[in-house]
């Protein structure tokens, strides 16, 4: 992925990764002042990455170009948070893995370990973006699961 389509990503999205993170923090704020959100930008190696492995070229193709985690301190406020999401956000649930977690039952040393969360596609501007909503309990058991993921979907070369 070059400068030009991460350009062009923020041109037709038409804001900046700062911006929807305060506008989630307002919509938040609506259900809970205890709150820790957490963004990015997708890192542009990784990006290209998975841009091959979709087959895609266009980078408005790609939903998590943006990402921002909110952490939560209940179940029941990120459900709540969700809610509020889709009703300022166009967008979908993709994942509950809150109610159905992700485990890597083939992989022994992943045993005990899922992954919960909300994963919610919000579009702005017709562009997707992810948001994914977790409580403090499972965000730290997610982040070891992610960096698993991530060593073996993009092995360095």
């Amino acid at each position: 992925m070059s400068d030009s389509d991460v350009s062009r990503y923020q041109r037709h999205i038409g804001i900046a990764i700062d911006e929807i993170t305060d506008e989630i923090r307002r919509i938040v704020g609506t259900v809970t002042n205890e709150v820790s959100l957490i963004s990015r930008v997708k890192n542009p190696e990784t990006l290209k990455k998975k841009m091959l492995i979709k087959k895609v070229s266009n980078v408005l193709l790609i939903d998590d170009v943006y990402g921002i985690r909110v952490i939560l301190n209940s179940v029941n406020e990120a459900y709540q948070v969700l809610k509020k999401m889709s009703q300022v956000f166009p967008g979908h649930l993709d994942h509950d893995y809150i109610k159905e977690p992700m485990t890597r039952p083939n992989e022994p040393h992943l045993k005990g370990k899922m992954l919960r969360l909300l994963q919610f596609i919000a579009y702005k501007n017709g562009v997707p973006f992810e948001v994914q909503i977790t409580t403090q309990e499972f965000n730290a058991m997610n982040e070891s699961l992610h960096g698993e993921y991530h060593r073996k979907k993009y092995p360095h070369k």
